[in-house]
């Protein structure tokens, strides 16, 4: 009889302690879910609220025939790259590159002649 009654005590105190396990879970995800809702709410009002730091620029073209014409004469007359860009208002990189160009034109000018023989 007592043993009985022992099991009917355990299995009472596993039932409850089984309740209170499922009734705190239960609090956690409500918790969970407003702070998700907070968060949410957040977000969506810096969002609105965001503007972009800055507006990029529209891409320039790339130098004009006569900002060509002006590198490659300055160029003749000896001028660094470095002067020539600062001059134009052009990139670097792009008299660096009108620099090979003119220099592979030339050099295939200068052996055009010489093959034509």
């Amino acid at each position: 009889m007592i043993q009985i009654l022992i099991q009917y005590v355990l299995l009472a105190l596993g039932l409850m302690a089984s309740l209170l396990l499922f009734l705190s879970v239960k609090r956690e995800i409500r918790n969970s879910q407003r702070r998700m809702e907070q968060m949410a709410a957040e977000l969506g009002e810096k969002a609105a609220q965001e503007t972009p730091v800055f507006a990029p620029s529209p891409a320039r073209s790339g130098m004009n025939l006569n900002k060509r014409v002006l590198a490659i004469r300055l160029l003749r007359r000896g001028e660094d790259v470095a002067h020539i860009a600062a001059a134009l208002g052009v990139p670097r990189s792009e008299v660096e590159l009108l620099v090979r160009v003119q220099q592979f034109v030339a050099a295939s000018a200068a052996t055009a002649p010489a093959e034509s023989r």
